[in-house]
C-alpha cells in the first residue's frame, strides 16, 4: 500500500481493493484463531463413564468434594451438572466421550448395586497410590 498515492481519484478503487484484501485476510486470520478458542475444554479421563462416576460420588459422598455441605441433594446435583459440564471418558471403542448424563451411574452408586466392581475399582486406585507412594519415598532416601 505504500505505492499507492492516494491524492488522485483514479487511485482509489486500487486502493479500495487492497483495502478489501487485508481485511478479508484479517478476518480469516481471526475466524482462525477464534475456531480453536470456541472449543469448550474438558478435563479427560481414561477411566470407563461408571468407574467415572463411581469415583465422584464416592469423592462426594466422602466429603471430599462439595458445593454445599449442609445440603446434600443440592450437592448431589450440583456436583452432577459440574461434572457432567467438564469431564469426559474413556468410551468403549476408546475415544473420549462427553459425560452427558452421570445419574443412573450415581443412582448405582448410591444403592451399591455394583458394590463389587466399585471394591475393584478402589482397590485399582488404592494399588496405584501405594505404588506412588513408594516412589516419592524411593526419591527422598
Amino acid at each position: 500500500m505504500k505505492d499507492v498515492k492516494i491524492d488522485t481519484l483514479e487511485t482509489m478503487p486500487k486502493l479500495l481493493r487492497i483495502l478489501c484484501i487485508k481485511i478479508k485476510s484479517l478476518e480469516k486470520t481471526v475466524q482462525r484463531n477464534n475456531g480453536s478458542k470456541g472449543k469448550r475444554m474438558v478435563c479427560c479421563s481414561s477411566l470407563k463413564k461408571n468407574e467415572l462416576a463411581f469415583i465422584f460420588y464416592i469423592l462426594m459422598d466422602e466429603g471430599i468434594l462439595f458445593f454445599e455441605r449442609n445440603g446434600p441433594s443440592q450437592n448431589r446435583s450440583l456436583l452432577q451438572t459440574f461434572f457432567e459440564k467438564n469431564f469426559s471418558y474413556r468410551g468403549e471403542t476408546g475415544l473420549q466421550m462427553p459425560l452427558k448424563s452421570i445419574s443412573r451411574e450415581f443412582s448405582e452408586a448410591k444403592g451399591y448395586t455394583y458394590e463389587e466392581k466399585q471394591c475393584r475399582l478402589l482397590d485399582s486406585i488404592i494399588n496405584r497410590l501405594e505404588r506412588r507412594k513408594e516412589r516419592i519415598k524411593l526419591k527422598s532416601q
